[in-house]
């Protein structure tokens, strides 16, 4: 019998006993395989998460970070049920079906597609986000290099907030170690390391998070560069883990910088990077993430000051286009990733780019949807960075396109 819909948003399958969590401490005692319900899910659950069955939300969307996490652990998750927490008792036995978004009271078996995909090697580069250090190893020899290291996760690990970690003098430790795992898996291929972008909401209860403030909007709020500027010994010492490894021969890291809103953002964020011995486009490539209208329409000032690579964020940026929040259910149904004047910014980044021979990555969810793979073949991507479980099927879905496009070029010139 079906109990509940909601948005799937990991297509795996899971069966096991409900654990109804209300609070940051309740995450603590989840057992292995249990299926945690819960009203809203963050990033500093994660290291409790790990141990779920499956997991169950009343709120959020499918390009929220946690539901992305545990796309990436094959960790089946539904989010945005509404009322998940109201009707699924504790100790239930219930199947979750993370594709349909569909769950089932007691054990129901549903199979899925078990396709086994091929290696293609198409002309587009594909890489890997990468928010759990243990999948690097899996993930280096099928992607071409990291387009994402999101080191949120890596500090919630600890249960400590990077402002105490700070404090104790062990944040770059904690950083470049969990970094040089993955930038060892991948040697020499690329590894684009993101400075935090940590909402007020994610880090709060974590031990220190207190000094986290209380936002009604944290997505648009201080979050991203802007965050990380307003505590400059925060980002230096993302800059000292970066130079840990750098000292160490890696070579191969990139600095990404996220949620630009102004770029005089960009301007002071390389001056602090200098004061920690790092140079700019010589010690290391830099670039941006685009996310922000802003950062679209003035992509000319950055270009001409100096950038190696551009990120376009694509969930961020519809989020900042539309005006709406893509974590709000009240608004979901106009959360369009697709919309033509998100896909125009879009087009238009990657035209100025390819111009000046800048790689340009679509990252995140985006690049999961087959849709907008296409899209972005079209204007011509350099890079499509997805998600560990997607790999093989993207490359395939790009070189099939690729092949699709000179064949219709190739008949055009026939024609004429």
């Amino acid at each position: 019998m079906e109990l509940i819909k909601g948005i799937g948003s990991s297509s795996y399958i899971g069966v096991g006993k409900v654990r109804k969590v209300s609070s940051f401490k309740d995450t603590l005692k989840i057992k292995a395989g249990e299926i945690v319900v819960i009203s809203r899910a963050s990033r500093d659950m994660i290291s409790s998460l790990q141990k779920a069955g499956g997991v169950i939300t009343d709120y959020g969307g499918i390009t929220s970070h946690i539901a992305i996490t545990l796309r990436e652990l094959r960790i089946p998750c539904i989010v945005g049920c509404e009322n998940a927490t109201e009707i699924l008792e504790d100790g239930l036995l219930i199947t979750v079906d993370g594709f349909s978004g569909k769950v089932y009271e007691g054990f129901i078996e549903i199979h899925d597609s078990g396709e086994l995909m091929e290696f293609h090697n198409p002309a587009t580069s594909i890489k890997v986000n990468i928010n759990i250090p243990e999948l690097a190893s899996q993930s280096a020899p099928l992607a071409d290099g990291v387009g994402s290291i999101r080191t949120e996760i890596i500090i919630s690990r600890t249960r400590k907030h990077p402002s105490l970690l700070l404090k104790e003098g062990r944040l770059s430790e904690v950083l470049s170690k969990g970094v040089r795992s993955i930038v060892d898996a991948f040697y020499p291929k690329p590894v684009w390391f993101r400075t935090f972008d940590i909402t007020s909401d994610e880090m709060r209860n974590l031990e220190g998070g207190e000094v986290e403030p209380k936002e009604a909007n944290p997505l648009l709020g201080l979050r991203g560069i802007y965050k990380d500027l307003k505590n400059v010994q925060l980002l230096k010492a993302q800059f000292d883990a970066i130079k840990i490894l750098l000292e160490e021969g890696y070579d191969n890291i990139g600095l990404k910088i996220p949620f630009l809103r102004d770029f005089s953002e960009y301007e002071s964020t390389k001056r602090i990077l200098k004061q920690s011995d790092l140079n700019p486009h010589q010690d290391l490539p830099v670039g941006i993430s685009v996310e922000t209208p802003s950062v679209v329409f003035t992509l000319d000032d950055f270009i001409k000051k100096g950038i190696d690579f551009v990120s376009i964020g694509m969930s961020d940026l519809t989020m900042c286009t539309l005006a709406l929040d893509r974590r709000g259910l009240k608004v979901a149904r106009h959360f369009d990733l697709m919309h033509p004047a998100v896909l125009k910014m879009v087009e238009m980044t990657i035209g100025k780019c390819n111009k000046k021979g800048i790689e340009c990555a679509i990252c995140g969810h985006a690049a999961t949807d087959e849709g907008i793979i296409t899209k972005m073949v079209e204007y011509g991507i350099s890079t499509i960075s997805t998600n560990p479980d997607q790999i093989l099927k993207v490359r395939k879905k790009v070189h099939n396109l690729e092949n699709k496009i000179k064949y219709n070029q190739f008949k055009s010139i026939n024609l004429h």
